[in-house]
C-alpha cells in the first residue's frame, strides 16, 4: 500500500482526497497538513510515496515547497492539486520538480487517474499532446511576459499582489528584504510595470491571485 501525505489548508479537500484514495485500497493517507512547514516536517518523518499538494498555502509558497520536498527524497512523487491558473502554474510546477498537475475544478475520477499516472511513472500535466502519456511534459501556452519570470520571481510577485510587505515576504522565503526588492525590480522590468499596484492589477487580470 502506497503512503500519501495531503497538504492543503481546506479540511474538506483533505477529507475528499483521503476518501477518494482509501476507497480503492491501494493508498493510505498517513498524514495531513494545512501548511507547508508542517507538511515538510511530516514528509521528513514519514518519507511518503506521494504528496498531494496545493500551491496556495498559508505563509508558504507551494512552488518553493515542491523543490524542498524533492530535496528530502527525489523519489517522492508530487501531484499538485490546486485552484491556480494551469496555463502558468503547470509549467512552473514542472520546473520545480512536480510529477503532475490537476486543477480543483476537475472531477474526482480525473484526480484519481492523475494519481495513478504519476505513481506509474508518468508525467501528468494539462495537455492534448499524446506524448505526455510517454512521460514527456507539454503545456498550454502562457502569456509571453509571464513565461519570462523565474519560479521565485513569480512566487514573490504573487505575495506582492496580495499586499504583503517586503519584510513579510523576506520572512516567508528566508531571504533579506534587499533580495526581495531585487526580485521585485526584476518583475517590474520584465512585465514593464511601474509599481506594486500595477503588479497587483496584472496578477488579478491573469488569474495569478
Amino acid at each position: 500500500m502506497k503512503k500519501v501525505i495531503v497538504i492543503d489548508d481546506h479540511p474538506a479537500i483533505r477529507l475528499a482526497i483521503r476518501g477518494l484514495l482509501e476507497k480503492w485500497e491501494e493508498f493510505s493517507v498517513v498524514e495531513e497538513a494545512d501548511n507547508g512547514q508542517e507538511g515538510l516536517e511530516k514528509i521528513r518523518q514519514v518519507k511518503p510515496d506521494l504528496v498531494v499538494l496545493d500551491l496556495c498555502l498559508p505563509r508558504s509558497d507551494g512552488l518553493a515547497l515542491i523543490r524542498r520536498i524533492k530535496g528530502v527524497d527525489d523519489k517522492i512523487k508530487i501531484l499538485v492539486l490546486t485552484g491556480q491558473e494551469e496555463r502558468i502554474y503547470a509549467v512552473k510546477s514542472a520546473e520545480e520538480g512536480a510529477n503532475g498537475y490537476v486543477t480543483k475544478s476537475k472531477d474526482m475520477m480525473e484526480v484519481y487517474n492523475a494519481v495513478n499516472a504519476v505513481m506509474s511513472g508518468y508525467n501528468c500535466f494539462p495537455s492534448d499532446d499524446p506524448g505526455v502519456a510517454q512521460g514527456r511534459v507539454a503545456y498550454g501556452k502562457a502569456p509571453d511576459a509571464l513565461s519570462t519570470l523565474s519560479v521565485r520571481e513569480l512566487a514573490i510577485m504573487r505575495y506582492i499582489a496580495k499586499g504583503y510587505s517586503n519584510k513579510e515576504i523576506a520572512e516567508i522565503f528566508y531571504i533579506s528584504q534587499k533580495t526581495v526588492s531585487t526580485y521585485k525590480a526584476r518583475v517590474l522590468v520584465k512585465l514593464k510595470l511601474k509599481n506594486s499596484i500595477a503588479i497587483a492589477e496584472f496578477a488579478k487580470t491573469h488569474g495569478l491571485v
